[in-house]
């Protein structure tokens, strides 16, 4: 499966977590290491504009693009079955334990998860400190380039 991350130029080659343990996410609390990966670059950009203003965005980003086996991913279908307020804006402590459990049970080395932003699309989550974490190629790392008529 292809996946894509979006992150600041200087911390591209970054592929510990460090981030997310510091600050936490939607799906990690603070101490536990989580890489955030979209299905698909459009969906990173959408993301990281719910948080951001554009002109920082298109300033000093680049993405990673990287391949991983479909079958190290599991699945997370149905938050609201379990919390109706999993996109809530923060995020509740449900997604964020839920998240953190899998990260420190580590049975697979990805999580696939709605998007909070666009729920018909996925997020993937990768923890890596995962014995398996060398499974995940690295295909590209390049600056992004986006049209400002995007705002």
């Amino acid at each position: 499966m292809r996946i894509f991350r979006l992150t600041k130029t200087s911390y591209v080659n970054d592929l510990s977590g460090e981030g997310a343990r510091l600050y936490s996410g939607r799906w990690n609390r603070r101490g536990d290491a989580l890489l955030y990966f979209s299905e698909h670059l459009s969906l990173c950009v959408l993301e990281l504009l719910t948080r951001m203003d554009f002109e920082f965005l298109a300033a000093d980003y680049s993405f990673i693009e990287a391949e991983l086996p479909s079958s190290l991913i599991s699945k997370l279908k149905k938050p609201e079955t379990i919390s109706e307020q999993w996109r809530a804006n923060p995020p509740i402590s449900f997604t964020q334990d839920y998240g953190s459990t899998w990260i420190q049970k580590s049975r697979t080395l990805a999580l696939k998860v709605p998007s909070a932003v666009l729920p018909n699309e996925s997020n993937i989550l990768i923890n890596p400190n995962h014995k398996q974490f060398s499974e995940v190629k690295i295909i590209q790392k390049c600056i992004l380039d986006i049209d400002s008529r995007v705002f």
